[in-house]
């Protein structure tokens, strides 16, 4: 099954990541109120660091995101890449930190949903909008 392509979508994420490194999170580290993190993940296929800005909250010193892509029926290629190599690089207003991602699961995964459903109400259209399980993931720092 061929994946649809996102142009805009996928241009916008570049610029946004781009000017959040650029400003050293000055421009683009929040959105509505809510904070965003720049995750770097490797290329399952490519090798290649790849950048995605997400919304997240905190938990217990961990960083929580969700692989909504939109609500669109498969994962985004971010989390692909992370459910292949789980160490990753985070980059926030504070700085940039290495993390290991980890999915969470049952009554865990439901509360960060809520938490993260309350920074950003649509996740819930998402949710709504596709039969997958929206993954909801801990970004938890390593040394």
């Amino acid at each position: 099954m061929t994946r649809p392509r996102h142009p805009v979508r996928n241009l916008i994420t570049h610029l946004h990541s781009f000017a959040f490194r650029a400003t050293r999170g000055r421009f683009g580290h929040s959105y509505r109120g809510a904070p965003i993190l720049v995750l770097e993940t490797r290329g399952r296929k490519s090798g290649k660091v790849r950048s995605v800005p997400l919304l997240y909250v905190e938990d217990d010193g961990d960083l929580v995101v969700m692989a909504s892509n939109g609500g669109d029926a498969h994962h985004p290629s971010w989390y692909l890449n992370l459910e292949a190599e789980p160490r990753v690089a985070i980059v926030t207003a504070d700085g940039r930190s290495n993390a290991l991602a980890m999915v969470t699961q049952g009554e865990e995964r439901e509360r960060l949903f809520e938490a993260l459903k309350g920074i950003y109400p649509s996740y819930e259209a998402y949710r709504e909008r596709t039969t997958r399980e929206l993954p909801v993931i801990r970004l938890r720092p390593q040394p």
